[in-house]
Formats: structure tokens, C-alpha cells, sequence
């Protein structure tokens, strides 16, 4: 049955507006794969439109940021999710109001789970513990395990009603992308495309797009090298005040595993080093053995 017409202009019109957000973030875009559809094409509204999981997109379009730096997809996405719940925020003085912004998302318990100084980038567990370090409860969820039924059965509801939110990190290769691990949030899910509608918080690369939910999973599915585990999801809702970090979970620094991996080498090196010239000592013994016998 076809939607009401009021109902249909008010979903192109928040297409169009979160298309102008992020025509607003860059000058222009990075060319997108034909298997991914840009939010503010025909297509792409067309989609929406018909879309029955959209609950979500409306408050997380009215708190759309863009990552401040290379590595802060993650928190951008917190904020995101943390403006879209209406939790208790810290006061922004800039705004004279209380928000949530890349700034006062570390307050001192995201502190001591991560530094925002020293992040390469997180893991969905660091995520979620970042999360629980304000009025929000978080749940992560590595793709090894679950699988692609349960995954959409999963965000396709949480997607349909409000109050929670699904954050995802995936590579991006896996949806004909540059090589490289990213966090977005979810704002819809089109059962009859079978597409997810990702917000991707690097608003100067990428628009907003519709991804194939197997690819998504496929994205999902890689391994996470600072983690050693796959990548995958985090759920958050609502929490009256911050439950605080887990603490048991842990990942692997990279610049421990790079220091671990450069003494290795250094070690290595040492060693061939040591060969080679008991080697040329031997040689040089064996030549002058050979000349004083002749």
C-alpha cells in the first residue's frame, strides 16, 4: 500500500536535508562503488521512502557530526548515539547548553579506558566501555558471533523502534571502499532491498549510503588486528546513570605490537649479523690454514 503523501515528502525532505549536512562537510566526495547507493540520489531516497526500519534515522540525523580526525570515527559515532538518546550531557560552553561533543565525550572515565591523545582508533569492546562511561548502557558483538540472519533480524528491529541505537565497524574495502577499518552508525534498514542505510560519520570522504546487509556483514566479519578478534557491533540504550566500563576487556596496543615487532627485527638482525661473520672468520681461517700448509 503506498504511503500517505505527507509521509513521503517529510522522508525526502530529511533526506535531502542530511544530503546538504553533508554536502556541507566537504567539497566533494569520493567516487562510491555501484554497489553502494548515496543517501541523496533518487535511488537512495527511493529507499528510504520504502523503508519500514527508519525510527532511528530521525534523531541520529539531527545529531550528525563529522570525525575530527582520522581516528575518531568512533567517537564520533558515540556522540551520535549519546545526543540521540538524550542523556544527561555535560554543559558546552561554547553552546551555553549541555551537549555531547568529541571533546567532553573522554571525560575522566573514558580517560582511563582510552586516551584521546594516544588512539590509533578503538575496538567495539573500547567503544562500548567508552559508552558505559555515561548514562548508557552499551553491548558489543563481534560478527564470529552471530551470524547474517540473526544480525539483521537483530538491527532491523532495533532499527524500527526508538530509544536504542547500533553502531557498526566494519572495513571498508569490504564495501568497495579504501582499505581500512571504520565505525558508523545505522539509521535504516529497506527489507525489500535488503540494504542497511550506514550514516558515515567521515562526512568529507563519504555520503551516506545503502550497503547490501551481506556485504555489511562480510565488512563486519574481518579480523580487527588490534583486537585479534572480527570485527562487529555495539548496542546502546539508555541508562539513568553511567554503569562505567567493564575493565576486563582488553586490546592490544599498536604501539606495543609495533615496538614488540621492531625488537624482533632488531633481534633477527643481530643474529645474521653474528652469522655472517663467524662465517667470514671461518673462510678466513680455512684460506690462510690452506696458505701456510702450501
Amino acid at each position: 500500500m503506498p504511503r500517505a503523501s505527507g509521509s513521503r515528502a517529510l522522508a525526502v525532505a530529511a533526506v535531502l536535508a542530511a544530503s546538504t549536512l553533508a554536502r556541507g562537510a566537504a567539497a566533494q566526495h569520493r567516487p562510491l562503488p555501484t554497489t553502494l547507493v548515496a543517501l541523496d540520489s533518487t535511488e537512495g531516497q527511493r529507499l528510504f521512502e520504502e523503508a519500514d526500519a527508519r525510527a532511528d534515522y530521525w534523531n541520529l540525523s539531527e545529531q550528525y557530526v563529522t570525525q575530527r580526525s582520522g581516528n575518531f570515527c568512533g567517537v564520533a559515532s558515540g556522540v551520535m548515539v549519546l545526543g540521540a538518546l538524550q542523556v544527561t550531557a555535560p554543559m558546552d560552553d561554547q553552546l551555553g547548553a549541555p551537549a555531547f561533543t568529541q571533546d567532553s565525550f573522554f571525560n575522566e572515565c573514558a580517560r582511563r579506558v582510552l586516551s584521546p591523545t594516544l588512539m590509533p582508533g578503538m575496538t567495539i569492546d573500547q567503544l562500548a566501555d567508552l559508552l558505559q562511561c555515561h548514562p548508557a548502557t552499551a553491548h558489543a558483538v563481534h560478527a564470529a558471533d552471530t551470524t547474517l540472519a540473526d544480525f539483521r533480524a537483530l538491527a532491523a528491529k532495533n532499527l524500527a523502534t526508538a530509544g536504542d541505537y547500533l553502531i557498526v565497524n566494519y572495513d571498508r574495502a569490504g564495501l568497495g571502499q579504501e582499505h581500512m577499518g571504520h565505525i558508523s552508525p545505522l539509521g535504516a534498514y529497506d527489507a525489500k532491498a535488503d540494504k542497511f542505510l550506514v550514516l558515515d560519520v567521515a562526512r568529507y570522504k563519504y555520503p551516506p549510503v545503502w550497503a547490501d546487509a551481506a556485504a555489511l556483514f562480510a565488512a563486519m566479519s574481518t579480523d580487527d588486528f588490534v583486537s585479534g578478534k572480527t570485527r562487529g557491533f555495539v548496542v546502546a540504550s539508555a541508562a539513568p546513570v553511567a554503569p562505567g566500563p567493564v575493565g576486563a576487556r582488553t586490546a592490544r596496543n599498536p604501539i606495543h605490537i609495533a615496538e614488540a615487532i621492531g625488537l624482533g627485527l632488531f633481534l633477527l638482525g643481530v643474529a645474521l649479523g653474528a652469522g655472517v661473520q663467524t662465517w667470514r672468520l671461518k673462510r678466513r681461517y680455512r684460506a690462510k690454514a690452506s696458505t701456510q700448509s702450501g
